[in-house]
């Protein structure tokens, strides 16, 4: 049986820090690290999962965020942390008035920690987040050996868009930093992921269950994409 922890990233200091666009370097406002309630979100979220059982493996997206929360969920035994761009946020563009380089806004401490991550597509739409989403999915289904206990640290959208592709439902639901919804495939041959327990649960969390601020900008998909 596969065992699958999707899991959002720890609350960042870019949501409270409110930085300006000019005079700030890029990767400060769209890469961030951790907050110091995000560290305690992830260290909560790995004795979780470390009481449940444990976890073989760790899949993360590029964004600091990110891996700085997969490093702690693979503190306690786990293989180093992979990281897949098909993970990463969703990239804005021009268009939405807010552009984003991959290579240059993201924290060059981090690039050698992305470098086997992949190519990102940019901009992206509807379409190319369904295609990234599926072909990960797809991915699980394939991964050898079979029957491991996987946790994936990613961002609400993608988290979202996998959970659809996983269970064949789309759930509306807050995605707070650090929640969990766990998924179980008895066999490769199954269609579907089965859920246990609750949606983006948050009782692991306790008095570190603090959630994204209600300002913070929504990403969109690129808007002019003819084929999304």
């Amino acid at each position: 049986m596969q065992t699958i922890h999707l899991i959002r990233h720890g609350y960042p200091l870019s949501w409270d820090q409110k930085l300006p666009v000019r005079g700030t370097d890029p990767h400060l406002r769209l890469d961030p690290a951790l907050a110091g309630i995000g560290r305690d979100q992830a260290a909560a979220t790995a004795a979780h999962l470390a009481a449940s059982g444990g976890i073989d493996a760790v899949l993360s997206s590029p964004f600091r965020a990110c891996l700085e929360t997969a490093d702690l969920l693979a503190a306690d035994g786990a293989a180093a942390p992979a990281v897949d761009w098909r993970l990463g946020q969703v990239l804005l563009s021009t268009v939405l008035g807010s552009p984003f380089s991959p290579g240059s806004s993201m924290d060059p401490d981090w690039a050698e920690r992305r470098a086997k991550a992949g190519k990102p597509a940019h901009p992206e739409s509807d379409r190319t987040i369904h295609e990234r989403t599926t072909t990960f999915t797809r991915d699980l289904k394939a991964r050898k050996p079979f029957a491991q206990r996987i946790a994936i640290v990613s961002h609400e959208i993608i988290l979202k868009e996998l959970l659809n592709r996983m269970t064949g439902r789309s759930m509306a639901v807050d995605w707070h930093p650090c929640a969990i919804t766990t998924l179980t495939l008895a066999k490769p041959i199954d269609r579907t992921w089965k859920l246990v327990g609750a949606f983006a649960g948050v009782v692991h969390l306790g008095a570190a269950d603090r959630t994204e601020p209600v300002d913070q900008i929504e990403h969109r998909y690129h808007p002019l994409d003819s084929r999304s």
